[in-house]
């Protein structure tokens, strides 16, 4: 599966680069409750606490597959809405 998600262009990208947590979590949950199963959310933080603990937290808790991609100084967290 993360070898899909790092392969796929992502549906939506939420860009929350500068902003420390909870707001990456918070602003992931209202963008995935919008989406469609199948979609794949971006979520673009330079915030580590965000990449390390918060956005897979709230994959994990919610059942979808996620993968981190280091991009220069940003992280790219791709989660796939499945339900």
């Amino acid at each position: 599966m993360s070898a899909e998600l790092k392969s796929r262009n992502p549906d939506q990208v939420l860009d929350v680069r500068g902003e420390s947590c909870p707001v990456p979590e918070m602003e992931a949950s209202k963008k995935l409750k919008k989406m469609k199963p199948g979609q794949i959310l971006e979520v673009i933080t330079d915030h580590q606490p965000a990449v390390d603990v918060t956005l897979p937290s709230l994959a994990k808790n919610l059942g979808y597959p996620f993968t981190v991609i280091k991009d220069g100084e940003v992280y790219r967290v791709r989660i796939l809405k499945v339900k």
